[in-house]
């Protein structure tokens, strides 16, 4: 009994060992499977697979790909599958009288090996990506942050909106944004990016925004650039932006989809029992979409356009607002304020923006300590300036509006 006990110590082991392993550094990029992962037990998804490149495993892909909606299941399937093959490789060396050290010596060379594989440049990069993607879909700013930091945007510039998203919703964007490596409006957003990330996060923007027909929008685009044309992740949240939008035909719709696949079954029923427990209501007059007339394609647009029809909590407002800092449009930013504004309060970085506003009424409500930086600034610019030197002063307005891009 006690040896059969013992035979079955290091395939525990190694279970545990590839569980770990993958739940601490693969588990986002396996939920992230999921989201952009479709499975539907229909004709025309098996006609499609079945007319792709290696329809099995393609299949057997797709299908385990609904599993991974709970962060602990693609982890654990791993590690149900190494164990099952050391399993299979144990009946090899079952008549060796060294069983115990093969038993070991394989359980350590396949940890070893998983970790490196895991810890390869790529591989943590793609662990990143899925996790700030995760992290923004979940309005998880903090990890948002600590996942697209300073640092890694210097390494991949399309970390940027994510981050500045995820400050300016934690109302902490003017205090950070020139931390990061800016180099022009298009950091604070993605307009025009046609590509997934670009999609993705333009429609994350828009309901932050509250602007729930284009997040629909950007959402289908989003969807449309996934392997199948749609995903289990892009139809759940097509099913709450719509009904968010009051568009109970179109949920219905895509909770029919949705219902085809086996694990989101229940997903779409019971998003389906809540929009008929709605009130109708017309799609087309709802939320600021309506009142500002905004365009999908053109985010400084439609920001400008809420801020006019009044539809701006204070994260809107300061995407705005750096946006214009971004835009070297001060004019335009100072107007963003009320007249009697108390600029001696606000962020340092908007401070040093009105420090070069030409006007004894806002430069009487300036702090003296900007108001002097600024000076020892201009003094140390024209000095390097005429010498062709390095920025002095990184991380300020200043430094941007005069050595930015």
């Amino acid at each position: 009994m006690k040896r059969s006990l013992k035979r079955w110590v290091v395939p525990v082991l190694l279970f545990a060992a590839v569980f770990v392993v993958e739940f601490l550094l693969q588990r986002y990029t396996f939920l992230q499977k999921e989201y952009f992962g479709l499975f539907l037990n229909t004709p025309d998804y098996l006609q499609e697979v079945h007319d792709g490149p290696r329809p099995l495993l393609t299949l057997a892909g797709d299908f385990l790909s609904q599993f991974y909606r709970a962060a602990w299941v693609g982890p654990a399937l791993t590690a149900l599958l190494f164990t099952l093959g050391f399993l299979l490789l144990r009946l090899l060396w079952r008549r060796s009288t060294r069983t115990d050290l093969l038993d070991l010596t394989a359980c350590a060379v396949t940890v070893v090996a998983l970790l490196v594989v895991n810890l390869l440049p790529d591989r943590r990069e793609n662990e990143r990506w899925a996790k700030v993607e995760y992290a923004t879909l979940h309005q998880q700013w903090n990890k948002v942050i600590s996942a697209a930091t300073p640092r890694a945007a210097q390494k991949d510039r399309v970390f940027i909106p994510y981050a500045l998203l995820a400050h300016s919703e934690r109302g902490t964007l003017p205090q950070n944004i020139f931390r990061y490596p800016i180099q022009g409006p298009e950091d604070i957003h993605t307009e025009g990016e046609r590509t997934r990330h670009g999609y993705f996060l333009a429609a994350m923007a828009d309901e932050c925004m509250g602007c729930t027909n284009e997040a629909i929008h950007h959402t289908f685009q989003t969807a449309c650039t996934t392997p199948h044309g749609t995903s289990h992740g892009t139809l759940r949240q097509l099913i709450k932006l719509n009904i968010a939008s009051g568009n109970k035909m179109m949920a219905r719709k895509y909770c029919d989809i949705l219902e085809k696949s086996p694990l989101n079954a229940a997903t779409a029923r019971a998003a389906r029992r809540y929009a008929e427990t709605l009130p109708e209501q017309s799609y087309l007059d709802h939320g600021p979409s309506d009142t500002a007339a905004i365009v999908s394609q053109n985010i400084s647009r439609n920001m400008r356009l809420l801020a006019t029809a009044g539809f701006f909590n204070n994260a809107a407002a300061d995407r705005y607002r750096c946006l214009l800092l971004l835009q070297r449009d001060l004019r335009n930013f100072a107007a963003s304020f009320p007249p009697e504004e108390d600029i001696a309060a606000l962020p340092l970085v908007y401070q040093q923006a009105f420090c070069m506003i030409a006007d004894d009424d806002i430069q009487s409500r300036i702090s003296p300590a900007v108001k002097e930086a600024f000076a020892r600034y201009m003094e140390a610019y024209n000095q390097i300036r005429a010498k062709d030197d390095d920025p002095i002063q990184p991380g300020t307005f200043w430094e941007y509006y005069f050595l930015g891009y």
